[in-house]
């Protein structure tokens, strides 16, 4: 299966125990390692800019990642400074990056994933990625983004109606889909964003687990793994997703799929970068049989 992910690569400031480190990310990132790693053969559209690490392009290259699409500029990379309390994150935006704009190379992919992470995603490429793919995904977090007066991201409504039209998936954070449509429950909420054309709505929820809810009106609640060696939550979600749509476009089954990003995101907690990934085939799936057998379909 061929998979194409849009969405800028990012560099991370971290506080990690007093010490500040710098490593890789964006939802381009975690998503295209986690698909690759299930088999699928992923190409990563992003701009980068002169202070991105050669070695970190090259290992992503390494892994069996297309990454002829990546655009180097003569500026710097999309950066952002992450710190967290629990579970809560905040962002602090320190260099947006550069728009992208339509492979111009592109042959017909199976699959398209747009992850953007600040509004570096605009309707070209989402007509240019449409045109191009049997199936969209998108991940709306990039989309809603804006800055308060001290440089933190906060969530804002927009009007994307467009992309939750033409694709053939939406996935957002809780709080993401209340913003973009508030109801009294996570399961009226995700049928009111299926009301705008997707296909399933994937709803992650941290702890309390993740819904998955399809056009024909199954709802299903997805269990969180409970991990008691958690190392650093970032990139979980873009995890998710990309094990999911890695799974379903192998399978076709949404809810093993399911079953599958969630027990490849509870993996993923337990390190920093490539050591989200170091685990065994047989861990991940023991996982998602027990997320799978512990999900069970809810109503409104």
């Amino acid at each position: 299966m061929r998979i194409g992910v849009y969405g800028n690569l990012t560099l991370d400031e971290l506080d990690r125990n007093g010490k500040p480190m710098v490593r890789p990310g964006g939802s381009a990132f975690y998503s295209s390692l986690a698909a690759v790693s299930l088999g699928a053969r992923v190409s990563v559209f992003s701009s980068i800019g002169r202070d991105y690490p050669n070695r970190v392009l090259s290992s992503i290259n390494s892994r069996g990642i297309d990454v002829t699409g990546v655009k180097r500029f003569d500026s710097l990379t999309t950066r952002f400074r992450i710190s967290y309390r629990g579970d809560a994150r905040k962002l602090e935006l320190i260099h947006p990056g550069q728009r992208l704009n339509p492979a111009d190379r592109l042959g017909s992919l199976e699959a398209i994933h747009l992850g953007p992470v600040f509004m570096e995603v605009g309707l070209d490429v989402l007509n240019y990625a449409r045109r191009h793919s049997q199936f969209l995904s998108l991940d709306v977090q990039g989309l809603l983004r804006t800055l308060d007066p001290e440089g933190f991201v906060r969530l804002v409504k927009r009007s994307i109606g467009p992309f939750l039209s033409k694709c053939n998936l939406v996935k957002a954070t809780e709080e993401e889909a209340r913003v973009m449509a508030p109801a009294t429950t996570a399961v009226a909420t995700a049928r009111r964003l299926l009301h705008k054309g997707a296909q399933y709505v994937i709803i992650t929820r941290g702890r309390s687990g993740s819904l998955l809810v399809r056009k024909d009106g199954d709802a299903l609640h997805i269990p969180s793994i409970p991990e008691t060696k958690i190392v650093d939550l970032t990139g979980a979600g873009d995890i998710f997703i990309g094990s999911w749509l890695a799974t379903f476009l192998a399978l076709k089954d949404p809810f093993w799929a399911g079953a599958v990003g969630a027990a490849f995101a509870s993996l993923s907690v337990r390190g920093f970068g490539a050591s989200k990934f170091r685990f065994t085939r047989r861990e991940l799936f023991r996982r998602a049989s027990w997320v799978y057998q512990n999900s069970r379909l809810v109503k409104d």
